[in-house]
């Protein structure tokens, strides 16, 4: 009976200190008294609940009471106060909350219902010993349903239980239907073995019971015999539930992490700057130097901390990396290695943005990024978060503040969370400005209720927007020049052997004092740049002889800048190509594939660039095959670029992609007008015309013909709007005829397969003040042609907008995917020569990615990322039904509402300037400065230039400038 004294204890281990002493002094009588005070409340408010449902359970559980002390248990009260104290402590708390009472009613019916009346078993228990382990299974069951109902009602804050109620109490309609299996298990054999000592004559004792059992002396042999089967089948019960449960939660994780859709890049990016700290003490000096920093991740100083701290520096300092080290360090500090400065059970998330990619840049992807990582930290919210997503969250969340209401509900969940932001001055102002502003209300809102529950660090440069947004004062922590001193000098240290020979370097047979020379030299020159000291390392190493390096190094000939190094850095990996195997053609194709990735209008993915790689447009034909690139992209990039798993790539800082279009290896205007050709030509081929055989449709499929449609389809006209704009000067000169030539032929190839569903009629009001600049050149007249077609079709509606613009290209879009729906993602793919039986090792997702199913929207994010079923995809198409859409291309709700009061608060929230509400301040007078910039699209006008290039871009579903 040791087992009953074991339960109990466990389960007080779940209680606070406070319930443990309440619960633990509660008695029967104590329970009867509550009940009866609150059936006469309710019977005076008229609403009565029919509390007889408790009657069973509280008949079954005390005879267990009674059947303990005539079994002369000595611990009868202390067990039994932990049926009885959560019993009544859960009734008195649920009581104002009717749904929750009812539920509570609900649970104790069930359970009671399979309680039997016990104590007329009472000698069969104390004569067949073992027995005695069905009562302690039953009350085991009994604390499991106490155990759950005292996490959701006692553990979570009142407001939180009951928003959570509901979804969780359903979810646990499994559990409770297996603690009544399990009870009726053990009432079973109960009653088998124990019938024959049950008096049951109407003229036997009390409760027909023989309680006397030294009267009689009965064989329990059998009873005995049979408790292994009693064990195993108990096992197999639990066993099979368990089973069943663990399948039932893993799908429901993927589902809904599937349905948050979050960038899938943020572990890996994680994981690529842990490997980048190559010293062991990289960066420790933060948590010795600033007491902020250490204070907000423990509990050692005298004082609270502060909850939010803002931790900034000059670029290239190496605050990613830093900021991945604060995520490392808050994990070891749980352990007991550590000592638990930070508690067990607190929660680490992060996030890192990034200028140069749309899911690292944006409001609603950073929310999303963190709940992604709450949901995989902890299964208890699941069913809240599935019952959000039913509730017309669509198949993928694309609402803000649905994520800002999912978010704030798992901080109020768990006691202490940490949440790290890197790199915020690297997203758009607006999306900066929201991010800030929900986690400093956040922040502040739980430091009311329990001050440090959450801990919130921002990593960023210092401008003067965040300096307005950001914490201040104390916990405004400005990084120095000198912090990061000993790190870079340790850095260097670390690499300079890579200078005596490697797997991709050549020995140059240093002497000491030359490697003692490229120490002082870099980090004298490298101050606080962290990336200075890498690109310059990288720079030296790419040095052909030791003659050459020995220059450098002697005469001290290192770029006194980033812009500059990074120059070099592409020169020394030309000269590495072009006296390499590599020669000429492969200098070209490196240049390609480093422009492509700085100009195109988003983030390409690898099977992308092998697309543009495998096209042929002089055939034309895609041989995949026989063109894709078969060596990794750092081959032909060197250190520029990191190649992440999926297929996603980034470049190795955001300076990179505004210093490499403004050298001289890479003409930004010369790649844009490249890009437009290629859209022009790609866009060309016959698989976009009507006359395509189904046949040819299909092997080429499979040869991999449609793996650039998806970004050609969505910004052939971008890049001509692109050209127009900016690229006319390039053509002032005959120094880039080639590209004059290779636009003239594209856009006739373009035309005459396509003018049929082309507007043929020039608009009156089409805006030629960019296009004139084109006049003298040969295809000016098609462009204008074009031009005039792509202004009518931007000045359509929305769903308009959303289609290519152009009939032939829009049918044969959606035929090419509905083959390519018919394919596995593993499935072969097929060799160029057109030989069925030639068997090749590529398959379809080396030529497509995973996801083969897409919405059909081209300004929507999933046209090119997709889903990996169809059912994913439709449930997706068809939130863009929604009738309520709002009033600007919006990150925080691309899709639209179900009511038009969704939308209104939406616009009230987010766009207040359209918002019709009356203002709640007169406003002061001032000058209004009329807009000297409009809008050739729409006629909206603007007092800065650099809003109106922004404001163009849109209309085109496009990110912002680069450079902006």
């Amino acid at each position: 009976m040791q087992e009953l004294n074991a339960h109990a204890e466990r389960f007080k281990e779940s209680l606070t200190a406070h319930d443990q002493e309440r619960f633990g002094s509660t008695t029967f009588q104590d329970l009867q008294r509550e009940l009866a005070a609150i059936q006469r409340h309710q019977l005076d408010t008229k609403e009565l609940m029919n509390m007889s449902r408790l009657g069973m359970f509280l008949d079954g559980t005390k005879e267990l009471e009674k059947t303990l002390d005539a079994l002369e248990f000595p611990e009868t009260r202390e067990v039994m106060a932990c049926i009885w104290g959560p019993a009544l402590h859960l009734l008195k708390l649920t009581t104002p909350t009717e749904r929750a009472f009812d539920n509570i009613l609900d649970a104790y019916e069930i359970i009671g219902a399979e309680l039997p009346r016990l104590l007329q078993y009472a000698p069969f228990f104390r004569d067949c010993v073992p027995a005695q382990e069905f009562l302690e299974n039953t009350y085991k069951d009994i604390q499991r349903f106490h155990t759950l109902a005292y996490k959701l009602f006692f553990s979570l804050p009142s407001k939180l239980w009951q928003r959570m109620h509901r979804p969780i109490w359903k979810d646990f309609g499994n559990t409770f239907k297996q603690i009544s299996d399990s009870l009726a298990l053990h009432a079973k054999y109960i009653k088998k073995h124990g019938a024959k000592i049950v008096d049951t004559s109407p003229h036997g004792p009390e409760n027909n019971s023989r309680t006397d059992s030294g009267l009689f002396v009965e064989d329990w042999s059998e009873a005995i015999a049979d408790m292994d089967y009693y064990r195993s089948e108990l096992r197999k019960l639990w066993r099979d539930f368990e089973d069943q449960e663990e399948q039932r939660k893993r799908k429901r994780k993927l589902k809904i992490t599937s349905w948050i859709s979050s960038s899938t890049k943020i572990q890996r990016m994680h994981e690529d700057f842990r490997k980048m700290r190559i010293c062991p003490n990289t960066g420790r000096w933060l948590f010795r130097r600033y007491s902020e920093v250490s204070d907000w991740m423990g509990e050692e100083g005298k004082e609270l901390p502060e909850s939010a701290i803002w931790l900034h520096g000059n670029r290239g300092f190496g605050k990613t990396i830093l900021a991945s080290l604060v995520v490392d360090e808050l994990e070891s500090l749980k352990t007991e290695k550590r000592g638990y400065v930070v508690p067990p059970e607190s929660r680490t998330y992060f996030f890192y943005c990034q200028e140069d990619d749309n899911e690292h840049r944006k409001h609603l992807e950073i929310l999303k990024g963190i709940l992604h990582q709450m949901v995989q930290a902890d299964d208890y919210m699941h069913p809240f978060c599935e019952d959000k997503m039913s509730q017309g969250g669509g198949d993928n969340l694309a609402n803000a503040e649905l994520t800002q209401a999912l978010i704030e509900a798992f901080v109020e969940y768990t006691p202490r969370q940490y949440i790290i932001i890197d790199g915020l001055d690297e997203c758009e102002l607006k999306e900066t400005r929201q991010t800030a502003k929900f986690f400093m209300e956040l922040v502040e809102k739980c430091d009311k209720v329990n001050q440090g529950q959450l801990r919130v660090m921002f990593v960023s440069q210092r401008t003067p927007e965040l300096k307005k947004l950001l914490p201040d004062d104390d916990a405004s922590i400005l990084l120095k020049p000198t912090d990061n001193a000993a790190d870079i000098r340790e850095f260097v240290k670390k690499r300079i052997p890579e200078f005596s020979g490697s797997e991709n370097n050549a020995h140059f047979n240093l002497k000491d004092e030359d490697k003692d020379q490229i120490e002082a030299m870099i980090c004298q020159q490298s101050e606080d740049s962290f990336l200075y000291a890498h690109l310059a390392i990288e720079y030296l190493l790419q040095q052909q002889t030791k003659g050459d390096l020995l220059k450098k190094i002697k005469e001290e000939i290192l770029p006194k800048d980033l812009e500059k190094i990074y120059e070099k850095l592409l020169g020394s990996l030309k000269r590495k190509i072009l006296d390499g195997q590599g020669g000429e053609a492969m200098w070209q194709k490196s240049k390609q594939l480093l422009g492509w990735l700085v100009c195109a209008e988003r983030t390409l993915k690898w099977h992308e660039i092998q697309a543009i790689l495998s096209f042929d447009p002089d055939v034309p034909k895609i041989d995949f095959d026989n063109s894709m690139l078969r060596q990794d992209m750092e081959k032909y990039l060197g250190s520029l670029v990191h190649v992440l798993e999926g297929g996603h790539i980034r470049l190795i800082h955001a300076t990179a992609r505004r210093y490499i279009v403004q050298n001289k290896h890479i003409s930004e205007k010369v790649v844009q007008c490249h890009l437009t050709s290629l859209c022009l030509r790609y866009l060309s081929l016959p698989c976009f015309t009507k006359d395509y055989s189904s046949a040819d449709r299909r092997k080429h499929a499979q040869q991999g013909w449609f793996s650039f449609q998806d970004y050609a389809c969505s910004k052939w006209h971008t890049h001509i709007d692109t050209v127009i704009r900016e690229c006319s000067d390039i053509f002032v000169t005959d120094l880039h005829s080639e590209i004059e030539t290779e636009l003239t032929t594209a856009l006739e190839l373009f035309i005459s397969t396509h003018r049929e569903d082309m507007q043929q009629d020039l608009r009156e009001d089409l805006e030629r003040g960019h296009l004139n600049n084109f006049e003298d050149l040969p295809f000016f007249e098609n462009l204008t042609f074009l031009w005039n077609h792509i202004y009518t079709h931007q000045k359509g509606n929305e769903e308009e907008r959303n289609k290519v613009g152009i009939e032939q290209i829009d049918n044969a879009l959606r035929d090419n995917r509905n083959v390519l729906e018919e394919f596995s993602p593993t499935d072969p793919a097929l060799s160029a020569d057109d030989d069925p039986e030639f068997c090749i090792e590529d398959q379809i997702q080396h030529y497509y990615g995973p996801n083969l199913f897409k919405c059909n929207r081209t300004l929507c994010r999933f046209f090119h990322v997709g889903y990996d079923n169809k059912k994913a995809r439709d449930t997706h198409d068809n939130r863009h039904d929604r009738p309520f859409k709002c009033p600007v291309l919006c990150n925080s709700a691309p899709i639209g509402f179900s009511t038009n009061k969704d939308k209104d608060r939406h616009v009230r929230i987010y766009h207040p300037e359209l918002s019709e509400g009356p203002s709640n301040f007169e406003a002061l007078s001032r000058r209004q400065e009329s807009g000297r910039f409009t809008c050739r699209l729409c006629n909206k006008t603007f007092t800065r230039k650099i809003n109106l290039k922004g404001h163009e871009r849109s209309h085109f579903g496009d990110r912002p400038e680069r450079n902006a």
